[in-house]
């Protein structure tokens, strides 16, 4: 058997976009200038809180060229956060992952000024700041069907371990005891008190019609019958009898969508009989709405005053 598991990674995303003006950029030489505290959520639900530096005093990794050194300060962290700042001006981007007071930086060359500043001398910057979260999505295994009521169907079949016979008519059927005592108080009482028979493990039904007790063990074994509609009233009455709730509801349901006005008196009395309210109660609100349609039912109320 073949059991086939998946995973995949797709990311979730906040995007928040931050900007800041700095006026008359080319008269503050030898100036750090920190921006105000920018904040947004993460997936966890948490603050997050960054800031943006400008030093005018920077240099490059040798200490030579003069540069103008733009940080992304982060606070307010308190788990790992993949993040992704992005510098619109230059259109650069940083992506990797932060903790709390870490920072990335982005550099201007101070001699390409004519791309970065404005007609009014002033610096004016804009960034993307996405935080990121990695989503994993397994799918399990997928539960296989039950195959219970097959498995029951195929002992009830097989006959295998069976330590009861059962006789309908001139058919004979075998059965497992214990399964029709789980599903049938009345069957449970018959192997308690028939002491003779129930030594004998031969029972024999003498008011079920055979291919009427052949769905009734079916029921008892599976759940189904094969035997609706055909069957309803047959069935109805041998759920009665072996007190078998489900299929009774089962046969019920059939009846009430055959009534009509021919067979609304004998329904009335066959649910009477059979104790099946909700069916009594469907026939007789059905002869109310009815009534003119039903032929016999004069000789219905002088047969049952």
């Amino acid at each position: 058997m073949v059991s086939d598991q998946t995973c995949v990674t797709s990311s979730k995303k906040k995007t928040y976009s931050s900007s800041w003006k700095i006026e008359d950029f080319e008269m503050r030489r030898d100036e750090k200038l920190t921006s105000i505290l920018f904040f947004g959520t993460n997936f966890h639900g948490e603050n997050v809180e960054w800031n943006f530096i400008v030093d005018t005093n920077a240099t490059d990794c040798d200490g030579v060229y003069p540069l103008v050194q733009i940080s992304c300060l982060f606070k307010s962290i308190l788990k790992k956060q993949k993040v992704e700042v992005k510098f619109m001006p230059e259109s650069n981007s940083i992506f990797g992952y932060i903790d709390s007071d870490t920072d990335f930086a982005f550099y201007l060359v101070p001699s390409e000024k004519e791309k970065w500043l404005s007609s009014d001398g002033s610096l004016e910057l804009h960034f993307m700041v996405t935080l990121w979260h990695d989503v994993f999505e397994q799918t399990l295994p997928s539960l296989p069907p039950s195959t219970l009521a097959e498995s029951y169907a195929n002992l009830l079949q097989s006959e295998q371990f069976a330590d009861l016979t059962i006789t309908a008519g001139k058919q004979i059927f075998r059965a497992h005891k214990n399964i029709l005592v789980a599903r049938s108080t009345v069957f449970a009482a018959m192997f308690q008190h028939d002491m003779q028979e129930s030594q004998r493990n031969e029972f024999h039904i003498e008011d079920v019609e055979p291919k009427v007790f052949e769905e009734v063990l079916r029921f008892i074994y599976t759940d189904k019958v094969k035997g609706l509609p055909q069957m309803a009233h047959e069935l109805l009455a041998a759920a009665d009898k072996y007190d078998l709730a489900r299929l009774k509801v089962m046969c019920e349901i059939q009846l009430f969508e055959g009534i009509s006005a021919e067979s609304a008196t004998k329904t009335l009395i066959f649910a009477d009989l059979h104790r099946a309210k909700e069916l009594k109660a469907r026939a007789i609100e059905f002869l109310a709405r009815n009534l003119k349609a039903v032929s016999n039912w004069e000789e219905f109320r002088r047969e049952n005053p």
